[in-house]
């Protein structure tokens, strides 16, 4: 050891040991940060590191080597051989390679040290095969015992770089690996230094095509310039494809694929910042909740990519029309949220939401199709309805629900009590789950006469939730709650079932008439299984009637019309409900096989006041005749309504007047039925009597 030290401070230049201490550190760190990089990498990637990584090992390697070599002052003049210095740069390379390799794997037990270990003779490899290409008169006597302690010492500094870097540590780890491999450097050189004695022979004459020191010393600093600006250019642009993955993953965290805008976290980002910079400032901020009203069936009819084509186009448009001060988001599925800052009212509020609605009414074009959309749009103002941008949303979402529950294409503002009706409406659907389960539904039936001879026709099957807690429940007030939570299904088959049976104990054929909901027909083989109660109930298939909403069909065309043809092909009976309050009820007649057109209460109960509702009730008239099918009025409470229908030609009616929705179990026996028909229209005799006798005085 004295003597390794006592030629470290004798035969070496200062310079030279510091330029060559400083260049190997740096290297050597830079080494260690490249085999973290290997170790987070997968693929082309991944061999990118661990090539780099080679080449600065083997950079800190040579350059220590040959730039401490380049200061050392032995007796005798010497050169270096051009091939072997070439060559001990490949060693190095090759051998940092594998070694680094090696560590990466971690397959086995100590595969990082064995890494470090092959790294470790690869230093003495170059090292003595870079002092091979020293050039000199004299004869190299070798110390075995002193090249056997470099080379292993060298081994262990390299199993204890890349020991201390990949095993758990300190968070200094970078710098002791560094330390450790810039150890095994240092150890090998000057201790395989010292392990050589030169003895001089006088006469022999250097080559003169060999490198001189100084001839080595540039081409060395240009060589290690080079592979280091080659490492750094490599790591530069691994670190920037890195920074871009990174940009572009960040992009699609924050982004909805679909339409590019900012999805449901990144509004959240973004416009809680506002928010708080506009509470300080006292001003006020518009949240709109935003829900596309036929998106639904354009997926159902088109498919799927004329969804996405929907959905993109709609934010585009939107997108375009923007003001500086306000944002769109794409917040879950057809749902968007919108925001305007600074609104100094409730009013500007409302014309952003129109604005927002025009835009969206534009025709959009896609496969030779025109689709028309429409949107329910709900209003929630900061601060007034909430200071917290959750909340905001929340109930922007609640009045666009009560837009769409109303009719859709709807403008609602957020008002108090929203929050409990909706709470409500979750309280029923959850006790919903148990209703057919626990045998709460009762069916109950309303009656449905002839408009002239006033006979029993048949009966309108309807439902009642008889609740545990709150008593008797209206179908108006859990039907939507089931249809929107899918529990429509069950319910609508139990219906189905106990009208079938029910109706089969009647003492008389009375028909029966059942509603079919939307779900039930785009969900389930419908006809399947009413053929399926048809059978296990006995009823004869002419006695049912099922009856269809505009909605239905809507949802779904080419379904429901399959179902309506096997429906009739099986003897069942097929009504058209509500005629009137859709938006294409000719249309719907001109293209689906109906047996029955029933005319909405909404115009019969306006009978009296309304000259369109009349209208439009001799309109439904003369389409039935047209069509050779009969029309029935529902809702009829009074002489009056039941006259004009009588006169209109109105075949068949339907209300209090003829009788209260009543439990399945109460329906009369064919006797009291013939004493109740002869009540109504003794009643009814007697009532336009009075009628004329008023008339008469009057005269």
């Amino acid at each position: 050891m004295f003597a390794v030290l006592s030629s470290i401070a004798t035969e070496y230049h200062v310079l030279s040991l510091a330029a060559a201490s400083v260049l190997g550190f740096a290297g050597c760190l830079f080494t260690i940060k490249l085999y973290g990089r290997v170790n987070s990498e997968t693929g082309a990637r991944r061999r990118l590191c661990l090539f780099l990584a080679s080449i600065a090992c083997a950079s800190s390697i040579w350059g220590t080597h040959f730039i401490t070599m380049i200061g050392h002052e032995p007796a005798v003049e010497h050169t270096f051989d051009v091939k072997l210095t070439i060559l001990s740069f490949i060693v190095a390379f090759m051998m940092s390679g594998i070694g680094l390799f090696l560590a990466t794997l971690r397959s086995l037990p100590l595969l990082i040290e064995l890494g470090g270990l092959v790294v470790g003779l690869g230093i003495a490899a170059m090292h003595f095969t870079g002092m091979a290409a020293i050039i000199m008169p004299g004869v190299k006597s070798w110390d075995p015992g002193l090249i056997a302690t470099s080379v292993v010492l060298g081994s262990l500094f390299g199993a204890l770089a890349l020991n201390r870097f990949a095993r758990p540590g300190s968070r200094y780890r970078d710098v002791a690996a560094s330390f450790c491999l810039m150890a095994a450097i240092l150890c090998v050189h000057f201790i395989g230094m010292t392990s050589v004695t030169v003895i001089p022979v006088s006469g022999v004459e250097l080559e003169p095509a060999a490198l001189d020191k100084y001839t080595l010393l540039a081409t060395v600093v240009l060589a290690l310039v080079v592979l280091m600006l080659v490492v750094a250019a490599g790591y530069a642009i691994d670190a920037q494809g890195t920074r871009a993955a990174a940009e572009k993953y960040r992009y699609l965290a924050l982004h909805d694929p679909i339409t590019g805008l900012p999805n449901r976290q990144y509004l959240s980002q973004m416009i809680s910042s506002r928010l708080a910079e506009m509470e300080e400032s006292s001003n006020q901020a518009a949240v709109l909740f935003i829900s596309l009203d036929q998106f639904k069936a354009i997926n159902d009819l088109h498919g799927y990519g004329a969804g996405d084509e929907v959905l993109s186009a709609v934010s585009a448009n939107i997108l375009g029309n923007l003001a500086e001060d306000e944002l769109l988001a794409r917040f879950n599925g057809d749902e968007f949220v919108a925001f305007k800052g600074n609104v100094p009212n409730l009013n500007a509020a409302m014309l952003f939401a129109y604005k927002i609605r025009e835009i969206i009414l534009q025709p959009i074009h896609w496969n030779n199709y025109t689709l028309n959309l429409h949107a329910s749009i709900g209003i929630a103002m900061f601060p007034d309805d909430s200071t917290d941008l959750d909340t905001l949303v929340l109930r922007a979402a609640l009045a666009a629900k009560r837009a769409k529950r109303i009719g859709g294409h709807q403008i609602k503002t957020y008002v108090e009590g929203m929050e409990e009706a909706n709470r409500r409406q979750a309280v029923i659907a959850a006790d919903l789950k148990s209703a057919v389960s626990d045998g709460q539904l009762r069916l109950y039936v309303q009656p449905q006469n002839d408009a002239r001879t006033m006979e029993l026709i048949g009966y309108e099957a309807l439902l009642r939730w008889e609740h545990p807690e709150k008593g008797l429940i209206g179908a108006a007030d859990f039907i939507p709650i089931a249809e929107r939570t899918g529990q429509i299904l069950d319910i609508g088959q139990w219906v189905l079932e106990a009208a079938c049976q029910r109706a089969i104990s009647w003492d008389r054929s009375i028909p029966v008439s059942v509603n079919a909901s939307p779900l039930q027909l785009s969900r389930s083989n419908y006809p399947a299984i009413v053929s399926q109660i048809l059978i296990e109930t006995g009823l004869p298939a002419e006695r049912l009637e099922i009856e269809l909403t505009e909605s239905s069909i809507i949802e779904d065309h080419d379904r429901v019309l399959d179902a309506i043809n096997a429906l009739r092909d099986m003897g069942v009976r097929v009504s058209m409900d509500d005629f009137g309050t859709g938006y294409s009820s000719l249309n719907t007649l001109q293209n689906f096989p109906f047996d029955k057109i029933k005319v909405d209460r909404v115009f019969t109960q306006s009978i009296e006041t309304d000259p369109r509702s009349r209208a439009i009730i001799r309109s439904a008239v003369l389409l039935g005749h047209s069509f050779k099918i009969p029309v029935l009025a529902e809702g009829v409470e009074n002489k009056i309504q039941l006259d004009f229908l009588t006169e209109a030609g109105c075949a068949q009616v339907q209300g209090f007047l003829f009788g209260r929705p009543m439990p399945a179990s109460d329906v009369p026996s064919n006797s009291e039925q013939a004493l109740l028909t002869e009540e109504l229209r003794t009643s009814l005799a007697e009532t336009r009597q009075t009628g004329r006798d008023k008339q008469r005085v009057a005269s």
